[in-house]
């Protein structure tokens, strides 16, 4: 059984949902694995930058997994309910350090500055930040290599197995290589925009270094597919090839623009490598939603519940895309050269 235009139409909604969420809230993500990581003189100063980068819009930009999962829910809910019973412990962690995270953030934010609970909530801001993006990298790869398995309706996983096979540990921290190489590239532009240039080639420094990582992550994890998860890797070979080369070009232009400070350049191009890995491993991956046992059409809700559903994303869409762009316009309006760049606490300003 093929899937149908619905249920494509559906999953491209789920995979541009997926995929804004992975370049912006993922760079998000990477702001808060800087944030942990700052250090020296310059330290509170990068604390600033990243809570003027992150702060207007941290909320709206993990709508999109929201949104990811919600559909998911609507459209296919018999994968959804594969995926809640086989990875409850990894999403559990994932959803501990998403919440965390972003109360950390907004004590952090509005606290005291230089007292000790500031101090702690920034490292669990950090921590949460880190540890997150690791296991959702996991759970996609958990998906993908097979170790779910569903017979007759029921779902065979192992508790933690499931989830922490070869491909999860690389995915994972291909994941984590992936958002701190987006936040270092978009805050080298916020840099920029902030006339500080101290910050502007720490960042750069930062991007390189992480995208050399992500790079090398994304090599090895094709050959650790090639070992782990032979649905995929034939998919690869078939379809997936062209955004595997996708994702290497413009990886290679993002890397070049940044060690030339042609930021602006860099972050577009980062933005396409990224997207690539993630288109990638959807078409890598059809027509199974989850590897090897569930396919889109034998997940898919009835024609009665997706035609209505891809009405509500059309209606949707028309609705939040200007409001969305003029959320981004607004508050990058508000910033120019002569913004300040105080402790970390101090209010925020712009988004990246």
């Amino acid at each position: 059984m093929s899937a149908t235009a619905l249920e494509v139409t559906v999953l491209l909604a789920i995979g541009v949902g997926l995929t804004l969420y992975v370049l912006l809230g993922g760079a998000d993500f990477g702001g808060g694995v800087w944030d942990l990581l700052a250090n020296g003189p310059e330290r509170d100063r990068e604390r600033s930058l990243i809570s003027s980068a992150i702060g207007p819009v941290w909320e709206a930009n993990h709508v999109w997994l929201i949104f990811v999962v919600t559909i998911l829910f609507a459209a296919f809910p018999i994968a959804f309910a594969a995926l809640s019973v086989a990875l409850y412990v990894p999403f559990g962690i994932a959803i501990a350090g998403i919440v965390m995270r972003g109360a950390a953030f907004a004590f952090r934010t509005y606290g005291e500055s230089d007292t000790g609970w500031q101090r702690v909530w920034t490292r669990v801001f950090g921590i949460a930040s880190l540890v997150t993006p690791f296991v959702l990298g996991m759970c996609a790869a958990a998906i993908a290599s097979g170790r779910i398995r569903i017979s007759d309706g029921i779902v065979h996983a192992d508790l933690v197995g499931v989830w922490t096979g070869p491909l999860s540990w690389v995915a994972g921290f291909l994941s984590l290589a992936m958002c701190a190489y987006l936040a270092a590239v978009y805050l080298t532009v916020e840099a920029v925009q902030h006339g500080a240039p101290e910050l502007e080639r720490r960042f750069r420094r930062r991007a390189l270094g992480a995208g050399l990582t992500a790079g090398a992550l994304a090599a090895i994890g094709l050959l650790v597919i090639r070992a782990d998860a032979a649905v995929l890797w034939n998919g690869m070979l078939e379809d997936g090839w062209p955004f595997v080369v996708s994702s290497a070009i413009a990886g290679a232009i993002a890397l070049g623009a940044t060690y030339r400070g042609k930021e602006r350049a860099a972050r577009a191009a980062a933005a396409v490598a990224v997207a690539s890995v993630i288109a990638g491993w959807g078409v890598a991956q059809w027509p199974y939603l989850i590897v090897p046992d569930l396919t889109a059409a034998e997940a898919a809700a009835p024609k009665s519940s997706l035609g209505p559903i891809v009405i509500g994303l059309v209606v949707g869409a028309a609705l939040v895309a200007p409001s969305l762009f003029l959320l981004f316009r607004v508050f990058k309006a508000s910033q120019g050269p002569d913004a300040e760049l105080g402790h970390a606490s101090s209010g925020s300003s712009t988004s990246s």
